[in-house]
């Protein structure tokens, strides 16, 4: 039997989702918890792979198993296992062909910027930037949205195709943050953080203002500003 299930985690502690051999990744807690739980060895596939110190409030991995559980249950036996900067939030059976990567359709990323310098509880997920200036950047925001070639905006060492589709890009402001969602099909490695590097490189004058068109037309990874920091960046949700 194949279950969706969907988790939040805290990203500050881990070297990214994905596990790796010299470094902690959150899928190896998430599947040795899953080990503890049934004494089986059950692999995992998630809808993406975030960066090291990158949070999720809304991911999504697959899994299969022999064992008839409800969602309480899963849930329930996981996070006995779990560390509490991973929380697992619901499980549910899927159809055999249901893939948490290759079946969603799109994915939304947000990221906090603070109007005030951190404190020591919130310095990991937020980013704080000095002589932000929201007027700056607010009205070019549109810029992104639509089909291009987002090659000026990642490494892109896998060389995926740089070929992307933002249905939106916009920003909402409250008294303590400005709050960035983006959405779209799908996302180069570092691809929203390095828009978001820019986007704080027009906010404080150190790039002209239409920096994210220029970035479009050169394709020229060169032109970019720095990336911006992973803790300010969490995956908001994924969709079917």
């Amino acid at each position: 039997m194949r279950y969706k299930a969907i988790f939040s985690y805290d990203g500050t502690n881990y070297s990214g989702y994905q596990k790796q051999i010299n470094q902690l990744g959150i899928q190896t807690v998430i599947e040795k918890a899953f080990r503890l739980m049934t004494q089986i060895d059950i692999e995992t596939f998630a809808s993406s792979r975030t960066d090291k110190g990158v949070h999720a409030l809304h991911q999504v991995l697959h899994f299969d198993s022999d064992i008839e559980l409800t969602s309480d249950q899963w849930v329930d036996a996981l996070n006995k296992r779990l560390p509490t900067d991973i929380r697992l939030m619901k499980v549910t059976p899927v159809k055999d062909n249901f893939h948490a990567r290759h079946s969603a359709k799109s994915k939304r990323y947000i990221y906090k910027i603070a109007k005030q310098p951190s404190t020591v509880f919130r310095g990991n997920h937020e980013l704080y930037v000095k002589h932000f200036d929201i007027d700056l950047v607010k009205n070019h925001l549109h810029t992104i949205v639509g089909t291009h070639d987002f090659s000026g905006f990642s490494p892109n060492k896998e060389h995926k195709p740089p070929i992307k589709t933002i249905y939106s890009f916009d920003c909402k402001e409250t008294k303590t943050h400005y709050i960035f969602s983006i959405h779209g099909n799908s996302f180069l490695r570092y691809m929203v953080r390095i828009i978001m590097g820019n986007v704080i490189a027009v906010a404080t004058n150190k790039k002209p203002q239409n920096q994210l068109e220029i970035l479009l037309e050169t394709k020229n990874r060169e032109l970019s500003a720095k990336t911006a920091d992973a803790k300010g960046l969490y995956l908001k949700h994924i969709y079917y």
